[in-house]
């Protein structure tokens, strides 16, 4: 048994064979994510992802745009990705002090071959909808402190940025930042949002059992994301970071 619930929803998924690239963009705009499968050998992820999205950011070490997700020894007791455990429902580079990537990119290169492992999803703008309004306004009001995963740190890749949960700008698309795991300074009410963001995502979580070089897609200002445990330590994922535009 894993840590899979009942109320996952299968993914909205497009053959590659069917896919239109030059409408990729109205489609996150309109879902907030796309999962693509059947996608051909010798695909080039990173290349069609910074074509039709945007330019791609340098990942955690300044330098690499193509991360790698697999356990890894020495991370086994850390929360960090690369492991086993199961992760809770945030956004990316939450820590960030400027805007984080607008768009995250993962594909499969060794799917995971026993039960969990699921990538998982949900609309971070419906969980928001579910919130009186003056709950909303103190997200957008009170700052945070934002850090690092324990698994980031331990790499010396640790970051610290101060924001308020949900970022309105003029002009652009609303930012939403959060982590039930990483905030610094948390108090009574934040304490209560993670804990209702857990329920909600739990409630409304889509699921994504990869297959080999598929290819997810999100938006990463409005979805939070998560994943289930798993026991595969073959299981082998890559990511990419796209920048606003």
């Amino acid at each position: 048994m894993t840590d899979t619930d009942v109320t996952a929803r299968a993914p909205y998924r497009v053959a590659f064979a069917e896919l239109d690239p030059n409408a990729l963009r109205a489609e996150l705009e309109e879902r907030g994510y796309l999962y693509i499968d059947e996608v051909p050998e010798g695909f080039d992820h990173a290349a069609f992802v910074s074509e039709h999205l945007g330019p791609l950011l340098p990942q955690w070490d300044g330098v690499t745009t193509i991360w790698s997700i697999k356990p890894e020894a020495g991370f086994e007791e850390s929360y960090h990705s690369n492991n086993t455990k199961k992760l809770t429902p945030h956004t990316e580079c939450f820590e960030w002090e400027g805007v984080p990537p607008k768009y995250l990119g993962l594909w499969c290169l060794v799917p995971n071959a026993d039960q969990g492992g699921q990538t998982t999803l949900t609309d971070g703008f419906g969980f928001l909808a579910s919130l009186t309004e003056a709950e909303r306004e103190r997200l957008r009001t009170q700052v945070y402190q934002f850090v690092s995963t324990p698994g980031l740190q331990q790499l010396d890749m640790g970051l610290t940025a101060a924001h308020p949960v949900l970022e309105e700008r003029a002009g652009s698309g609303p930012i939403l930042r959060f982590s039930c795991r990483c905030i610094a300074d948390v108090d009574e009410f934040c304490r209560s949002v993670s804990h209702r963001v857990q329920e909600y995502f739990e409630a409304h979580k889509i699921e994504v059992e990869f297959s080999e070089r598929s290819l997810l897609l999100w938006d990463n200002h409005r979805f939070l994301h998560s994943r289930n445990a798993f026991q595969d330590t073959r299981r082998h994922l890559q990511r990419v970071w796209v920048a606003e535009q």
